[in-house]
């Protein structure tokens, strides 16, 4: 059985966005690195206020389940500007070994009247020696009510395991590791199941290994391939990341997101749980309202992460999308949110 794509069908040709989505990115970035963008967020913080509860997760008492997945911070430069902002948790990554320059441009195409996002990025890192050297500024700072995590990638297992490492020196102020299995660029060289298996029983040998889970075309492989990473019952899971599909960027591919990958993501969490599965999950994908949030966190994540909608339309989302949270939940028991 393999799932509906109708995006394949409605899809224009043609992003309809004022600027390429990489000019966009990259001034964007730039922006959100400045003094004035942190004192801005944190002004808008103060005064917008948060959700009337707190989450209580990984021994930590934290403001959001609502936070920033891997793939917007890849190195790590903006973790002063995210930790202003009304969030739960930051990923920073994917991180590879050594520097890497990623796919030519243009790497993005972007349709915002479907809420979806192509990206051929290619996994471009400054490596993981600069990420250190950006933690070991940041981390005293960063917030308690915040959960701080890093997504490695790499095209080995040895490649892994030495980012992995290098990183050790800084698990006090890291909350999870995540490890990126799910990029397009792998062209799904890391769901072959003995390679697989292979990295996981590796992975067991670290604490905190948050597997971010591929996303794939058929149900049933993707089932497969779930129960094959929970059989190694890791700390937590990412599912999932974007779906791999042709594209007309210069790469020739493109991974997926936004919007018509949500009704995906929740029926994912829901057969996770129903697996047996009681490991912390991170939901991503799709998550682009309030609502969808409650969505996810109904059907068994504990944290869910926003990506394309923050590509979209900046740091304004993350505040849009605690308000509609704190409208849908002001009246309602705190069990009816987090069962």
């Amino acid at each position: 059985m393999t799932y509906s794509t109708p995006w394949e069908l409605t899809m224009p040709k043609q992003p309809l966005s004022y600027l390429p989505p990489d000019l966009t990115h990259d001034l964007a970035h730039l922006l959100l690195r400045t003094h004035t963008a942190r004192l801005v967020a944190g002004i808008l913080t103060m005064l917008s206020g948060g959700l009337p509860y707190r989450l209580r997760i990984l021994n930590r008492t934290i403001e959001s389940p609502v936070g920033i997945g891997a793939g917007l911070d890849k190195d790590g430069l903006l973790m002063g500007f995210m930790a202003k902002l009304p969030i739960g948790f930051h990923t920073v990554g994917s991180v590879t070994l050594r520097p890497r320059a990623g796919n030519p441009k243009p790497r993005m195409l972007r349709y915002p009247e479907l809420g979806v996002m192509v990206n051929a990025m290619g996994l471009p890192s400054m490596g993981v020696a600069y990420l250190k050297g950006i933690l070991d500024k940041e981390c005293g700072r960063w917030p308690k009510s915040k959960l701080l995590g890093v997504s490695v990638a790499g095209f080995n297992e040895i490649e892994i395991k030495l980012a992995i490492d290098s990183l050790t020196p800084f698990f006090n102020c890291l909350d999870f590791i995540e490890v990126n299995i799910s990029s397009p660029t792998y062209s799904g060289s890391w769901i072959e199941h003995q390679r697989l298996n292979s990295l996981l029983t590796m992975l067991k040998g670290y604490d905190k290994v948050v597997v971010k889970v591929p996303l794939l075309k058929d149900l049933n492989d993707e089932v497969k391939l779930i129960k094959l990473i929970i059989n190694h019952n890791p700390f937590g899971l990412t599912i999932a990341n974007t779906l791999r599909i042709k594209s007309n960027l210069p790469a020739g591919y493109g991974g997926l997101s936004g919007r018509p990958l949500l009704e995906v993501v929740i029926r994912l969490l829901k057969l996770t749980r129903a697996m047996g599965y009681g490991g912390l999950i991170i939901g991503l994908g799709g998550f682009m309202r309030g609502v969808d949030v409650v969505k996810g966190i109904n059907a068994g994540a504990d944290l869910v992460g926003l990506v394309t909608a923050f590509a979209m339309e900046g740091p304004a989302s993350v505040y849009r999308i605690i308000s509609e949270l704190r409208r849908l939940t002001v009246n309602k028991p705190r069990r009816s949110l987090y069962p």
